[in-house]
């Protein structure tokens, strides 16, 4: 028996030391081969950064789509104007009238579209109606919506500028309403009002300020600033408007809403009450939806009693002019 044993003890001990050597060999071979690719990846490049993703589609993507659309049903709305050689969508529908009163200039709001359902399209639509031709406008986006992930920012990038009215894109966007002005001119007419939905509001907002625009009037739909910009240097803004100003909101958000009630303190600070503003808070059960139709009587009743017009293909109803109210 004790031979057996020491036999065992013996093939148990030769296969321990087998097992040992095969594993140094294996670590061995590990770290050579780790050594090797650290050798092929000295010289690669730094793997770049995730780029953003967005589930809402490029810009680009959403004017190709919507041109297409647009030229299946109405191809005679199209008009690919001009700013420093760079062209972009604009959709013009005439006045249904041989005698219109002016044009209103359409910015849509962040990550739209110039024919978006909220706002949008129906007034661009309906106002034409009342003798008013519509020019609906691509605004570029000032910010990607829903990102998945993010490009960190280089160590000199900064979101801070030494203007703190400058709007991203604002170069931009302002010379597309030029452009705009310019194409209305053209079909004769002078009478211009701008219209503002969302984000685009603040844009109007500072071009009608800027440029004193003083024909027509300046219409803010639920008004908001790009990526939350500080309100309160466009409110000072706002008090030197030379068009009237229709100030129309729905349940906004926090922000949004201490924006609006500094636009109405703001304009009941004026030493002049004139040109008039009127800015109606609109009651709803839902957060983002606006009642269209109510909404095109507010702007039709607005430019009829706040603009130089001749008389209109409709009669109005006529509704309280003062400073603001709570629609019912």
């Amino acid at each position: 028996m004790r031979y057996k044993n020491k036999i065992k003890g013996f093939i148990l001990l030769l296969f321990l030391f087998s097992f040992s050597a095969f594993a140094a060999d294996e670590a061995t071979g590990d770290e050579t081969q780790a050594n090797e690719n650290t050798a092929g990846t000295e010289n690669m490049p730094a793997s770049k950064p995730l780029q953003e993703r967005s589930f809402t589609p490029s810009q680009v993507k959403r004017i190709e789509a919507l041109t297409r659309q647009i030229e299946m049903n109405a191809a005679d709305e199209i008009e690919n104007l001009s700013f420093q050689g760079d062209t972009f969508l604009a959709l013009h529908k005439v006045a249904q009238s041989n005698d219109p009163q002016g044009c209103i200039i359409l910015l849509h709001g962040n990550n739209e579209h110039p024919d978006w359902p909220n706002v949008i399209n129906p007034v661009r639509s309906e106002l034409t109606k009342s003798s008013w031709c519509t020019i609906s406008i691509e605004v570029p986006d000032s910010s990607k919506k829903e990102a998945l992930s993010f490009t960190p920012k280089e160590d000199n990038e900064t979101d801070q500028v030494e203007d703190n009215t400058l709007l991203t894109n604002e170069e931009v966007v302002f010379g597309r309403i030029d452009a705009s002005i310019a194409f209305a001119n053209e079909k004769g007419i002078s009478n211009i009002s701008l219209l503002g939905y969302g984000t685009s509001a603040t844009y109007a907002l500072k071009y009608s300020t800027s440029k004193q625009l003083s024909t027509g009037a300046l219409i803010l739909i639920s008004a908001s600033t790009p990526n939350q910009l500080a309100y309160f240097p466009f409110v000072e803004l706002l008090k030197g408007s030379a068009q009237p100003v229709l100030d129309y909101y729905i349940r906004p958000n926090q922000f949004d809403r201490h924006y609006a009630q500094a636009r109405r303190i703001a304009m009941l600070q004026r030493e002049s009450q004139a040109p008039n503003y009127t800015q109606i808070k609109v009651t709803s059960n839902s957060e983002f939806t606006i009642d269209e139709k109510q909404l095109v009587q507010r702007i039709r009743g607005f430019l009829k009693q706040n603009t130089q017009q001749r008389e209109q293909l409709k009669s109005l109803p006529e509704f309280s002019k003062s400073l603001f109210y709570q629609s019912p």
